[in-house]
């Protein structure tokens, strides 16, 4: 119950830094430079531009529309997490603009661009961490996946693009082309801060010396290791298969071992996202 309690109170500070630090790149490098990350803050960035409406508002006022749209048609898909971070977001935004009076940080459209999906991307990476969203868009990406079929993914890249191509109608073609970079670095960024840089390797060992192979990664690299039995596709032959998690600090050192063991291995090696249990990570406790 504490422990439960706890990660309520952690999730709910995670999700205000984040939508913060999210309002504060809208605000301070995006808006000022005609720069859209997609979505309803895209939409409310450009009536703005055009209108002078506060961003804030008028993004929470759509959100909030798609937030009960996909309430009433799909059901409460969406919790309590992900109206708190749409409500702080937006409304930090104008916190920002209105009170603070928070300036344009550069209108260099490079540093621009750069720096705001920089801060953008870790942001929502730290929302999504948290179970939560903001933007509105995935609840109307969600209705158009339950009525069309479309992918959610493909649905929330077509809105995106979709406004992006809209405030290139308005502002031009070159904020547009900015827009599309800066959509693509707080994607990247997300994926980067969500699943790391890859700190783990697994390796597939197929050799007729397993055992000497086995050995050196568990009696002198400290590391456990699976093995189980294959067949060759060509040969038909029984083969045993050695596989092993290994941190990348370690894994050129393990690799250059096993070739030392075995000059014939067949050695393949791919990143690991997430590893979980003993000597890694533990699951649930990111």
């Amino acid at each position: 119950m504490v422990n439960s309690r706890m990660q309520h109170i952690r999730d709910a500070l995670l999700i205000i830094i984040g939508a913060f630090a999210l309002s504060f790149s809208v605000v301070g490098f995006m808006a000022p430079n005609q720069l859209l990350d997609g979505g309803f803050t895209g939409i409310a960035i450009i009536l703005n531009s055009l209108f002078g409406t506060p961003i804030g508002v008028v993004a929470l006022a759509m959100m909030s529309v798609a937030l009960l749209v996909s309430y009433i048609l799909l059901g409460p898909a969406f919790g309590k997490k992900t109206v708190l971070a749409t409500v702080i977001f937006t409304l930090s935004i104008d916190f920002w603009d209105k009170l603070m009076h928070l300036r344009p940080i550069t209108r260099e459209m490079p540093l621009a661009v750069f720096y705001g999906g920089l801060i953008a991307g870790v942001a929502l990476a730290t929302i999504f961490h948290t179970g939560a969203s903001t933007g509105g868009t995935d609840a109307l990406a969600a209705v158009i996946k339950r009525y069309t079929g479309v992918p959610l993914g493909r649905a929330l890249l077509l809105i995106d693009v979709v406004v992006a191509f809209v405030a290139g109608l308005f502002f031009g073609p070159e904020p547009l082309m900015y827009s599309l970079i800066l959509i693509f670095i707080e994607t990247q960024v997300i994926d980067l801060v969500l699943n790391g840089i890859s700190a783990t390797e697994r390796l597939w060992i197929v050799s007729e010396k397993w055992e000497e192979i086995r050995a050196f990664i568990v009696a002198q690299m400290g590391r456990g290791a699976t093995v189980f039995d294959g067949e060759g596709a060509y040969t038909g032959k029984s083969r045993k298969v050695v596989i092993a998690y290994v941190p990348r600090r370690m894994a050129i050192q393990v690799r250059r071992r096993i070739h030392q063991i075995d000059p014939d291995v067949f050695l393949a090696v791919e990143p690991s996202i997430g590893v979980y249990g003993e000597g890694f990570k533990h699951a649930g406790r990111d």
